[in-house]
């Protein structure tokens, strides 16, 4: 493998130093061709070094081979990855280590091995200041992982060369974990294998999430309370002077950077503000990624980086530890995030990514083992840690107690806190020591009981299951003037209230994915809330009345879940993944609908137990299915001209809508209205 590398490579540096030679009097950044010098091959050492610019070529070979394949952690295709990844990386003068682990699946279905790469540049302190750039070469099975994240790796690498050649006073640390696809594995055990010394050392890491799509070239800077972190702050301001652009944070709570922060390590993850559609698929393939914009991404965060790791800056040690709420060891617990009730022990270690202490362990009336667990948790929003009871009833969360007055909080203001969450409480009741108060939260599906005790109070959370709550309903107009497509018409919701505010956000995309005028009969689409995360989308079906022996074909209602589409503020929690349920559901719709879902099933018969169906509100991708069913054939239909890339049934599958005019029509509408590349 290695020696075929070589020989790639070369012949590949031949032709394209040829085609530069060629082209001389035209090149510019983007076609200029760079030797992959390591720092032992610099020439003279007067010579002042300069920052050069990302190159497009490098760039896209690196992608390719790594997103020539689906690269599965523990797979032989890893292993192919790793040793290119780590080549590449030694080429450039680093000192490159493997660390392989063992994690538990995802899917509970046994433990896999993993492999990171961790690639080091020591400075001539060894006491110095520390700076981590990480990507992941992992991928879901049968998604060739383009975006998710080849782009990362390649971007990496390509920062790795050019800052190889820059003095630094920084100790720089390149890291590709593998794993990341299952809960962020690699991550996990990269930083808990750093000791404490490390971490006091660390002024950030930087993430480089999904980028490069050409669907939406837009960067965010993602930390997990949405507030400015030192590395955050460089990455804008080399974006404001390289590009004359602003990227802007967001919150978000889960992610790599999440991994760091809760080991004590402020982080910032750099990403494309919307996801591709065909992202974590089998579509999710080079061709779609935007080299140029990617070259951009790479010019804007070695700029951020060599200005921190010039000899001419201090350590920056004492300022980063003011990011990410790391002036203290507390977790934090996101107001208006659903706890997830029934977790494990380790898996509440885990996501909080501290080590409780055990409190207390007793059986109860039952026999069951009932064991308390403590932690210190920020709670409600607010900058204090508060002592955290969890208690697991035979190893699975049952309840949580928190301690507010032991920390000094008096009830008055820890009523406030919790009202400036949740609002005001469903229940006020008198007890015996005065007013109980109870919270409960349909969207994070939280029940918190407040209650006066002794000297102090009871705070306790437990879970709340909500019932489907209705919020609105828009009737559906048909067709108007030379617009073939259905339209929103009269809402029939205005009994139940003031529109939120969010519903035209959501509605907005939703016009723009309606059905041609003519089959399937959609007569309404509601609003809805059951709690976040529990569903997405509902399609209800309305059989006609039986009479005349006519057959007629049934009617339809879309259902969304307003909380799991946008958050409280009216951002988007995935506008691309929305985009897709709302194709499932006009597929599965079509799939009532003579004479599209017989046909199908006609020229497709599937053998019981042998393809498992793609459930709705599923990103595409994180099922293993070799074979689409009818609904997701229907959407990747509409959503990609990649056919050539599926194999033989997979193609055939998508090919079948082709046949009919009106759905052929829809296509070319839909993908206008989502600006989709021709």
């Amino acid at each position: 493998m290695d020696g075929l590398y070589k020989a790639r490579r070369t012949f590949f540096l031949e032709i394209v130093l040829a085609a530069a030679f060629l082209s001389v009097s035209c090149a510019g950044p983007s076609t200029r061709v760079l030797p992959r010098e390591s720092r032992e091959e610099l020439a003279e050492p007067e010579e002042l070094l300069v920052l050069e610019e990302g190159n497009p070529f490098y760039l896209q070979e690196e992608l390719d081979f790594l997103a020539g394949l689906p690269c599965v952690a523990g797979s032989e295709r890893e292993r192919e990855c790793t040793r290119y990844i780590r080549q590449l990386l030694e080429d450039y003068g680093y000192d490159v280590t493997l660390q392989g682990f063992l994690y538990e699946e995802g899917s509970g279905e046994g433990k896999r091995t993993g492999t990171n790469v961790v690639a080091v540049r020591q400075a001539e302190n060894r006491e110095a200041d520390i700076l981590i750039v990480a990507a992941h070469h992992d991928t879901l099975p049968y998604s060739p992982g383009a975006g998710d994240s080849a782009c990362g790796v390649a971007v990496l690498l390509e920062m790795a060369r050019l800052l190889s050649r820059l003095p630094t006073d920084t100790e720089l640390r390149f890291v590709s974990f593998s794993g990341y696809v299952d809960q962020q594995a690699g991550c996990r055990y990269y930083v808990d294998s750093l000791v404490e010394r490390e971490k006091e050392r660390v002024i950030g890491a930087v993430l480089l999430d999904e980028m490069g799509f050409r669907l939406d070239g837009s960067m965010i800077l993602a930390t997990e309370d949405g507030r400015p972190t030192l590395l955050g702050d460089s990455i804008q301001d080399a974006g404001r002077e390289l590009l004359g652009e602003s990227w802007s944070y967001t919150g978000k709570e889960t992610g790599g950077h999440s991994r760091f922060v809760r080991g004590r390590v402020p982080a910032v993850s750099v990403r494309q503000q919307r996801e591709s559609f065909e992202s974590g698929s089998r579509f999710d393939r080079p061709g779609l990624v935007n080299i140029e914009r990617l070259a951009q991404v790479v010019n804007v965060l070695s700029r951020a980086v060599s200005d921190i790791m010039s000899p001419d800056t201090p350590s920056m040690v004492a300022k980063s530890r003011h990011y990410n709420h790391l002036r203290d060891r507390a977790a934090v617990e996101y107001a208006g995030l659903p706890l997830p009730f029934g977790e494990t022990i380790a898996q509440t270690e885990t996501r909080l990514g501290v080590e409780g202490s055990l409190a207390s362990e007793n059986t109860d009336n039952e026999g069951k083992l009932i064991q308390s667990y403590q932690y210190l948790v920020k709670w409600f929003g607010v900058d204090q840690p508060l002592f955290t009871n969890y208690y697991y009833s035979s190893g699975r969360l049952e309840f949580v107690s928190v301690d507010g007055d032991g920390a000094g909080v008096e009830l008055s203001e820890m009523t406030g806190r919790i009202k400036s969450v949740y609002g005001e409480p469903v229940q006020r009741s008198e007890g015996p020591e005065g007013t109980e108060f109870v919270w409960q939260d349909g969207i994070s599906r939280t029940d918190i009981s407040l209650s006066p005790e002794g000297d102090g109070y009871r705070l306790v959370l437990r879970e709340y299951r909500p019932k489907k709550q209705l919020l609105d309903s828009y009737e559906i107009s048909p067709p108007a003037g030379l617009n073939p497509q259905m339209g929103l018409g009269r809402r029939e919701g205005e009994e139940l209230g003031a529109q939120d505010s969010r519903a035209n956000v959501l509605l907005t995309l939703v016009r723009q994915l309606l059905p041609l005028g003519n089959e399937p009969n959609l007569i309404r689409v509601d609003l809805y809330t059951d709690g976040i995360g529990m569903t997405q989308t509902s399609l209800d079906v309305i059989l006609p009345e039986e009479g005349d022996g006519i057959q007629a074909n049934p009617a339809f209602v879309w259902g969304f879940d307003l909380e799991d589409a946008l958050t409280r503020d009216g951002k988007w929690r995935n506008e691309t993944d929305m985009a897709r349920q709302i194709l499932l559901l006009y597929g599965e719709m079509l799939g009532h609908t003579g004479p599209y879902g017989t046909a199908f099933a006609e020229e497709f018969p599937e053998e019981d137990g042998s393809v498992e169906q793609v459930l709705t509100g599923l990103k595409p991708g994180d099922i293993p299915e070799p074979l689409p069913d009818f609904k997701e054939s229907f959407m990747w239909f509409v959503l990609t001209d990649q056919t050539e890339e599926a194999d033989g049934e997979w193609g055939a599958r998508i090919q079948f809508f082709y046949q009919y005019e009106e759905l052929a029509a829809y296509r070319t509408l839909i993908r206008n209205n989502l600006k989709i590349d021709p």
